[in-house]
């Protein structure tokens, strides 16, 4: 079974703040459970020791970058809250068999004139849910069925919860040779989706750093120089096959 960890960044409002809403999941086969979560508790006892975190204190990628004062104790430069994003970037790339499916979308774009934040949160659900689905799908083989199970962050359960089993009946995609809808269910995803106070999912708080890093990625701030290019370190584990159109593998709507 595959387990996909999501978590969001940026405000899905089109009249929000900033330009995109970005969605990260960190794809973990269950026969690498345990492995992926000993880098984070390698990665935890790093952090504890060279920077006086605590394991039970929570990683939260904007407030870790944006606090203001003191942090976990004393006060932080910004080139150690940068650091702190390479390091769990680093340590991502290390977890054997992830991936990472990128989602990203531009909120104030004309499809979505005139509309809600539930518009832009449920494109943005269904793109990554379709991509879980089709790679689950292709690791399937004649000997092993393998399923997929999502565990997100709190809030929005009942919208994401209502989304997946609709998704699981009717999820129609356009043919990339006719352009015409065919019904392809996403049956490879099993069971409600599980959301988890990230206070307790240390996935959860990996997946909140890896979306912030693509949002700073398509939004650079210049009080935070260095903060853009943490996104390129995850090269290694993105699933490009997500987006082929898109030369980092992130799923883009609008494309243009």
């Amino acid at each position: 079974m595959y387990l996909l960890y999501v978590d969001e960044s940026g405000d899905p409002g089109p009249r929000g703040i900033g330009d995109h809403f970005v969605l990260s999941g960190l794809i973990v086969h269950e026969s690498r459970w345990h492995d992926c979560f000993r880098i984070i508790k390698d990665l935890r006892v790093t952090l504890r020791e060279q920077y006086g975190i605590r394991r039970n204190q929570e990683l939260h990628a904007n407030r870790n970058i944006a606090g203001r004062g003191a942090l976990w104790g004393r006060r932080w430069r910004v080139e150690d809250r940068v650091r702190l994003f390479q390091l769990i970037a680093e340590a991502a790339t290390q977890m054997p068999g992830v991936k990472v499916v990128n989602v990203c979308i531009r909120k104030k774009a004309s499809h979505f004139t005139n509309k809600r934040g539930h518009h832009v949160y449920e494109m943005a659900w269904t793109l990554l849910l379709q991509r879980f689905h089709n790679y689950i799908d292709e690791q399937r083989s004649d000997s092993a069925v393998e399923c997929g199970m999502l565990i997100h962050d709190r809030g929005h359960e009942v919208e994401i919860r209502k989304l997946m089993r609709k998704l699981r009946v009717f999820n129609y995609v356009p043919s990339r040779f006719d352009g015409r809808a065919r019904n392809i269910p996403l049956i490879t995803l099993i069971e409600d989706p599980v959301p988890r106070d990230s206070f307790h999912a240390q996935f959860i708080q990996f997946c909140d750093y890896l979306a912030y890093s693509l949002l700073r990625r398509e939004e650079p701030m210049q009080k935070y120089p260095g903060l853009s290019d943490v996104f390129q370190i995850t090269e290694p584990i993105i699933l490009k096959k997500a987006a082929r159109d898109d030369p980092d593998g992130i799923v883009r709507f609008p494309k243009s």
